[in-house]
């Protein structure tokens, strides 16, 4: 559960509010559930697993041990279920072009964004991640409607990616932000980023409580 609703009062004294996606307007978890099942029967339609059950627990069970950064997660999950490494590309192909059918728009973030847009605050969204998968997920949140300005840091694509301030330096450069706050779940990332760009942040998101 997020506690982003707390804070809709606190967030209306800004004129400018800076989203972080990933664990912050969602649950992240849902889309890891989603995207390792959608793996698992993969890899039962191969013949190669039985339960697709098995694969959602080892890597749930790998990414809360090492963390949603650890780039090496496919290839412990094969290691540990006695699996070809030789998988880890189409399952890497799954997981970017992963629909994002089990994500949604909370009740609680869908409330907080319609108070803000009432307000007239102008919310964006800075985030980390491949374009298009990116995409899809805003896409599928339905965040187009509340948003100003989206801006996807793209490691594929060199982009300077958070906690590099040069996201909010191109938001200034595209408007006048004032007041502005950066909202998101990651202190060394989103916290970060706020330090370096001099404006301040809330640090709030979805941690299973």
């Amino acid at each position: 559960m997020s506690r982003l609703c707390d804070y809709q009062n606190l967030l209306a004294g800004y004129d400018t509010i800076l989203f972080d996606l990933d664990g912050t307007l969602y649950d992240q978890d849902r889309f890891y559930i989603g995207v390792f099942e959608q793996q698992g029967q993969w890899l039962e339609a191969q013949g190669v697993q039985k339960d697709p059950g098995m694969w959602i627990n080892c890597m749930m069970g790998l990414k809360k041990a090492r963390g949603n950064d650890y780039p090496q997660l496919i290839d412990d999950a094969l290691e540990l279920s006695g699996l070809d490494p030789a998988l880890k590309p189409m399952l890497l192909g799954l997981y970017h072009g992963y629909d994002c059918r089990t994500l949604f728009l909370g009740k609680a973030e869908k409330e907080v964004l319609e108070y803000l847009q009432m307000k007239h605050k102008t919310m964006c969204i800075v985030t980390n991640g491949r374009r298009t998968l990116q995409e899809r997920k805003i896409q599928r949140l339905g965040l187009h409607s509340y948003i100003s300005q989206i801006l996807i840091l793209d490691p594929s694509s060199g982009d300077h990616l958070k906690p590099d301030p040069i996201a909010f330096q191109r938001i200034c450069r595209d408007m006048s932000p004032g007041k502005t706050i950066m909202v998101g779940d990651r202190l060394d990332i989103d916290g970060g980023f706020a330090k370096n760009a001099g404006i301040d942040f809330l640090c709030v998101g979805f941690h299973g409580d």
